[in-house]
Order: structure tokens, then sequence, then C-alpha cells
């Protein structure tokens, strides 16, 4: 309410005839606005509409709208555009506007500096569901989601092939749900979860043949039936296998098993906590106890899903003021007011260019600080820093960062 006192006023201040036009148009005109000629879209189009009259706060910090310095991929631009193409005014057939919703990271800052709370990727990614049903998306996403329905994975079965990846533990009522890409891109920081687990004295399982992508890229990218597919599939894993706690190594995993698969109909009962907010807990517990110095300088990123989707800009914080000899440097913009990797919204799939450069930017804010290692929680986060470090070293910028996990970290602080 107290964001929205403004119009209040502006309505108590107008004369009688522009009352009565607004009352007019609010109270009969907005079924003209909302309703679309084929039915029922995905997107709430009264939130889609409020976006698109905003006064545009959010602009400075839309990741896409400053590498690409082009008006059209503002978060109340891209909402006027995918407004204008629900409604049928402008032809999503056309690759050059139904890319348009595509141009966002989900960093969801947007929400963070809104005056009405208003997720425009959120939205946007309700809009890419209605763009995938009329078959209006491009050759890149629609050769991604093949590719994920036919090897399960992001990459491929092999990802989850690696030595020690396998944990079969009898009785286990706990799943280590890794992640496409720390499996496949990060591989000693799942290692590293392992051990970490182990010595907490966690019953868990891996269960690496039979588990399948968490679904979460596809449904942001606005494929919502491969998406459920994979959803079932890991919740009948999950119920086969007696799991009634997930402990995931990446936030968007977290977040769709967590959430996602609810919004898609699949309700569960299960405990889904991500690896940061899980060792913290293990930490206050006294079932982990960090006691090996580890004398290095860090930055930590706060991952875009954690900090803002979590609303958790403590559990890793916690986790690094247990570790001896840890000097933790963060950047100017951090916690809630974090800048995104670039690797969000899928965009390194749809738009690569774009989502290198929002890299590079976030990186050199974390070189910054001084900092030797830069430490997030996320692995999509690390792997578009590690590509940031090889463009940057190739620019001839020789103080490449070495990238870490949080549970590199805390494991080499273990006994």
């Amino acid at each position: 309410m107290g964001k929205n006192t403004w119009l209040i006023k502006t309505f108590l201040k107008a004369r009688w005839k522009e009352k009565w036009k607004m009352l007019k148009g609010f109270l009969f005109g907005e079924k003209k606005y909302l309703e679309i000629p084929d039915g029922e879209p995905h997107v709430d189009m009264k939130e889609l509409v409020r976006c698109a009259l905003c006064p545009n706060m959010c602009k400075f910090e839309c990741p896409s709208l400053r590498v690409t310095k082009k008006e059209m991929y503002a978060p109340s631009t891209k909402s006027r555009i995918s407004f204008f193409m629900e409604k049928g005014y402008l032809d999503s057939s056309n690759p050059h506007t139904a890319e348009v919703p595509y141009l966002c990271t989900n960093c969801d800052g947007c929400r963070h500096w809104c005056p009405m709370g208003i997720s425009t990727g959120d939205l946007l990614k309700d809009v890419r569901a209605d763009l995938v049903e009329r078959g209006h998306v491009s050759s890149t996403l629609k050769e991604f989601n093949k590719r994920v329905q036919k090897e399960k994975t992001t990459f491929n079965r092999d990802t989850f092939k690696k030595p020690g990846f396998s944990v079969n533990t009898p009785g286990a009522d706990t799943f280590y749900y890794m992640g496409c890409v720390m499996a496949e891109k990060k591989p000693d920081a799942v290692k590293a979860n392992i051990v970490i687990l182990k010595k907490a004295g966690v019953l868990f399982s891996t269960h690496v043949r039979y588990r399948v992508c968490c679904g979460g890229p596809l449904f942001t990218a606005g494929f919502r039936d491969t998406a459920k597919s994979l959803a079932k599939e890991n919740l009948d894993l999950f119920e086969k296998a007696g799991i009634s706690t997930v402990v995931a190594d990446c936030p968007a995993c977290t977040d769709a098993i967590r959430t996602k698969y609810k919004e898609l109909g699949l309700d569960h009962d299960l405990e889904v906590y991500n690896t940061t907010e899980y060792y913290a807990n293990l930490i206050k517990e006294g079932r982990l106890v960090p006691t090996k110095p580890v004398n290095m300088i860090i930055a930590f990123h706060d991952p875009c899903i954690i900090a803002r989707g979590f609303d958790d800009t403590e559990s890793a914080r916690y986790i690094f003021s247990k570790i001896p000899g840890l000097e933790v440097r963060e950047p100017f913009l951090h916690g809630k007011e974090t800048q995104c990797c670039g690797m969000g919204g899928v965009s390194h799939v749809h738009h690569p260019h774009e989502s290198e450069a929002i890299g590079m930017q976030r990186y050199m804010q974390l070189k910054d600080t001084g900092a030797d290692y830069l430490v997030s929680a996320c692995p999509a986060c690390e792997e578009g820093f590690s590509i940031a470090g090889t463009n940057a070293e190739m620019e001839d910028d020789r103080r490449k960062l070495v990238i870490l996990d949080i549970g590199e970290i805390l494991v080499s602080s273990l006994e």
C-alpha cells in the first residue's frame, strides 16, 4: 500500500471528470486489456500491464539492458512488447520480436528495486511458455529441448559416470542431488560435497544411474511439458528410494524441486535444501566442525536465487565465519543487491554473447576486491566466472582468479 500512495494522491487531486474516467476504465475497461484472442495465457496479464506501465525504477539494475544498451531490453519495455504479443498486436512468429522475452537472465534484480514488487523475469518465463506452445521459439532452444529430452540432462549421461559419484547407502532417506552443471564442470566440488556429507554422518544416496535433470532450465525456457516429464521421473525415483530429504548443490535445482514441481501440479512432502543452508545447519548442530586453518583471501558472490529467491544472505557467511584463517572480501554490490553472473535464464544457450558480457562485468567487480579466490554457491555462476576469467586472460589481464565452490572451501577446513 505504501508503494502506491502516489496513485491515491493523484486520484484525489484530479477533477471529477478525470476521476470518473479513471474509475470507468478501472471498473469496466479492464477486460479489454487483459483478455487475449486465443484463450488463457500462462502469463498473468494484470501483472504484465502493471509492469509495462511502471516508472522504470529497475532499469539501472537490469543486466541485459546494461550490456546491450538498448531500450527495448529494459524490463518494462520487454513487458510492453510481451503484452502486445499476447494481445496479437505484434506477430510473435517474427524471431526478432519473439526473442525479446528471452533477453532476461531471471536474476530478479527488477523485483528487488521495483516499487510494486513485480518480477519481470517471472512474467517473462510465462510469456516464454506461451511462445513455446505457439512454436515461436528459436531453433537453438528447440534443439536444447530435444537434447535434454534425449539425454535426460543438459549435457549427456556420461556426465554422471565420473569415479566417486555413485553413492548408494542402504536405508538412506537423504538424496544428494548433483546438478548437471556441477557434475559436468565442477567434479571436484561434487567430490567435496560427498566428503562433507560423509563426515557429517549423513546417510545419503546419489542414484546417478537414475536421476535426471531437475527440469529447471526447461521450465525457465518455457518448455513446461518437458520440465514436468523430468520432474515426474525424479519424484518417482525419490519415492521408490524412500527419500524424504533432498540436498541439491545447485540453487536452480533446489528451486525447481522445492517450488517449480508444485507449480507444475506435482505436489510432494520432500524437505529440499541447498547445500549452503544444509551445511550451515550441520555446523550449528555440531555435526560439522571446521578446525583446519584456510589461509585464503576470497571474494564471495551471492547467487541471485539464494540471495533474492530464497531470501538467504546469511548461510554462506555463517559458514565462512566458522572457518579459521579465512578472509572474506565483499564486492560493493552484495547480499540482496548482488549482480547477475550472466548464466541465469538459460541465457548462455540462446544469447551467449550477452551472457558472457554480463559475467565479465560481475567478474571484474569481484576481482577489484583484491582477493585471490572467487567463491560462490552456484555452479552456473562459477562456470560463468570461469569463462570470464579466461576471456580476461586473453585480454592480457594476467591475474586470473581461482574459482571455487563453497563446498571446496569448507571441506579443506575439516579434519
